[in-house]
């Protein structure tokens, strides 16, 4: 069993963490965390024309139809600048609930606008109605 990353993985690596590097320095981080802002959109913004955003987004909702693991060779390189940005919960969270609960009309309206960086989304879990915690 092979377990090394072919040509496409180490290049899709490789890509992030040199735009990474070169985009998020400590100082956007800083920037983020002490400041108003929700989260870096100018980053926000190079990153979806990276195509990051659609990764692992079929091809036929506007993806580029790649695997878990290149997905998981972006976050990693987000991770380990501490990128400020709406990834995770755009990309893991809403659009994965969309992919696996989705209907067909619910995925052909919102993956496309994740893909394309149109909207930010995450998941959202409601318990029943009158519930309260302490």
């Amino acid at each position: 069993m092979n377990f090394e990353f072919n040509d496409e993985q180490i290049f899709v690596r490789d890509v992030a963490r040199s735009f990474l590097k070169a985009n998020c320095p400590p100082e956007v981080v800083r920037r983020v965390l002490e400041g108003n802002e929700a989260y870096a959109a100018d980053l926000w913004q190079q990153i979806v024309e990276q195509g990051w955003a659609a990764t692992a987004i079929p091809e036929k909702y506007g993806g580029l139809g790649m695997s878990y693991l290149e997905l998981v060779l972006v976050a990693e390189e987000l991770g380990r600048v501490c990128a400020p940005v709406p990834f995770a919960s755009s990309v893991y969270l809403a659009t994965e609930a969309i992919l696996l609960a989705g209907s067909e009309d619910q995925k052909s309206h919102w993956l496309p606008k994740f893909a394309e960086g149109e909207v930010i989304g995450t998941l959202a879990y409601a318990e029943m109605a009158g519930l309260t915690t302490a």
